[in-house]
């Protein structure tokens, strides 16, 4: 993996400890002193409820993805965009969950969080690959865990502390019964801590992902351990989800897992290819919310204790958690039950519930609900409150591509072709060459020949149909909004020839 953001750009700043309840009776009463030096909040953010804290990137509050998974810190295009940082194309991808993103590099002149700062350097930039992210970068291992690091998602934060003469003190000050374990590093390009586990007496190693929203092993882990797949512990389920921000099918297997002297029985872990991470089982945020866990990197060791609820992921029910985060405001996990409700995902699809929690995600403010219903709002002709909520959504997704295609097509509708034209070429002028949707935007401002779209959109790819029904849609979108019917129905004829299949059938948006 392409890293432009090594340890070294990381400096730990040991600054003066902020006022703290007091540590355990044990560490009270031995030479070692540990002294918090940062305390950062947490928060549910983005479709897919990734957990995030607040940073600073050149000087502005940034939302930071914490993610252990991964040992590089990487910026998003939603972090370069909102500052206007330029990017420079590397040639190299980085691999994870949601599969190989192409990586650019960017240059930034300020970057912290918590403890930790960056002077001027090169920083990576990811791609998004389905969703927009919300959040403006991803903070990995080799900076995170550079001090001693307690996440409590039950009480919504991250502590770092700064340990002296503790090599031997049990450092889980919140509890003298609190359960610890060896873990190890393999290197400075993977930061992540290893440490042993057991899946039905098997023993087998693992790493904790704050990136990932299920725990799960690799299917060679699950045949070692005596899983069958197509066994009666394994089902089929519909979500697995990284931070890539994809779904895709897995299987759930129950099984006896240990870790130190804990033991949960019927345990359902997903089972999933290949060992992307270099574990053989994963530990999400579906662990992490019934533990509280302290990465002890002085010590090499990892301490944990149960504080309650289900320690892997309830997949037969909207969670607890999810209901609650809803019910005090939190506007993204509304929309994560709206989705949930629109698939069906614990029942019968409910499709009432579904606009209801949707609607209601949208005026609370999250940036993808209003980009839901803006669509939808386009789709039904209702142009003008589609264009306000179009724009809302672009305001705080600024590398948000379709929904500038769909934006324009509503300022067009309500004559203000001028106003989309604009808004339209300004965001496709911080586009990358070749950078899909490109084409379709530079068709839409005049710069791109209908031929030319068509043979971009179709040459030389794996998912040349695909887009090329896509290019085919957005075109007829166009014709539509301008109000020519004769290149439209060429286009309609065009789409019943090619893009009949349902995975192949897009919805006229302002019909």
């Amino acid at each position: 993996m392409y890293n432009a953001f090594p340890r070294a750009f990381l400096r730990l700043l040991l600054g003066a400890a902020f006022a703290f309840a007091p540590l355990s009776h044990a560490i009270a009463q031995s030479e070692c002193k540990y002294t918090p030096i940062s305390k950062l909040p947490l928060r549910y953010s983005g479709p897919r409820l990734v957990i995030t804290t607040q940073g600073s990137i050149n000087g502005t509050p940034a939302e930071l993805m914490v993610d252990t998974g991964t040992s590089a810190t990487k910026l998003t295009r939603t972090g370069t965009e909102r500052r206007g940082i330029r990017l420079y194309a590397t040639g190299n991808y980085a691999r994870g969950r949601g599969g190989a993103l192409p990586i650019y590099v960017s240059t930034v002149n300020e970057f912290i969080v918590g403890p930790v700062r960056a002077g001027r350097s090169s920083m990576p930039v990811v791609l998004s690959m389905y969703n927009t992210p919300s959040h403006d970068a991803i903070i990995g291992a080799s900076a995170l865990l550079q001090a001693d690091m307690e996440i409590s998602l039950a009480e919504k934060h991250l502590l770092f502390f700064a340990p002296k003469k503790c090599a031997s003190t049990h450092l889980a000050y919140w509890s003298k019964d609190a359960l610890g374990v060896p873990m190890r590093r393999h290197d400075i390009d993977n930061m992540n801590p290893k440490f042993l586990v057991r899946i039905n007496g098997v023993e087998l190693e693992a790493a904790i992902d704050t990136g990932s929203a299920v725990s799960t092993m690799s299917i060679d882990a699950a045949k070692r351990s005596g899983i069958a797949l197509d066994g009666p512990n394994v089902t089929r389920s519909g979500d697995i989800v990284g931070a890539g921000s994809y779904s895709t099918s897995l299987l759930i297997a129950k099984a006896r897992f240990q870790i130190g002297e804990e033991t949960v029985e019927n345990a359902q872990i997903g089972i999933e290819n290949p060992r992307w991470n270099g574990a053989d089982v994963t530990l999400g945020a579906d662990f992490l919310r019934a533990h509280r866990v302290l990465f002890a990197t002085s010590q090499n060791k990892l301490y944990f204790s149960y504080i309650g609820g289900e320690p892997f992921r309830e997949r037969h029910k909207i969670e607890p958690w999810m209901i609650a985060e809803a019910e005090a405001g939190n506007a993204d996990a509304q929309l994560a039950i709206s989705r949930a409700y629109r698939r069906g995902e614990f029942g019968v699809p409910d499709k009432n519930k579904a606009s209801d929690w949707l609607e209601k995600a949208a005026i609370s403010g999250s940036a993808d609900a209003n980009l839901s219903t803006g669509v939808q709002l386009l789709a039904n002709r209702d142009y003008a409150i589609a264009a306000v909520r179009l724009r809302y959504a672009l305001d705080r997704l600024p590398a948000e591509r379709d929904g500038a295609l769909w934006l324009y097509l509503a300022r067009v509708r309500v004559g203000q072709a001028d106003l989309a034209k604009s808004e339209l070429d300004a965001i496709f002028a911080r586009t990358e060459s070749g950078e899909w949707p490109k084409p379709i935007g530079e068709f839409y401002l005049g710069k791109l020949s209908a031929e030319k779209l068509l043979a971009e959109a179709s040459g030389g790819r794996s998912d040349g149909k695909e887009r090329l029904c896509e290019a085919l849609a957005a075109m007829g979108d166009f014709h539509r909004a301008h109000r020519q019917p004769e290149k439209e129905q060429a286009i309609e004829t065009q789409i019943k020839a090619s893009c009949t299949t349902p995975e192949l059938t897009y919805r006229k948006l302002g019909g």
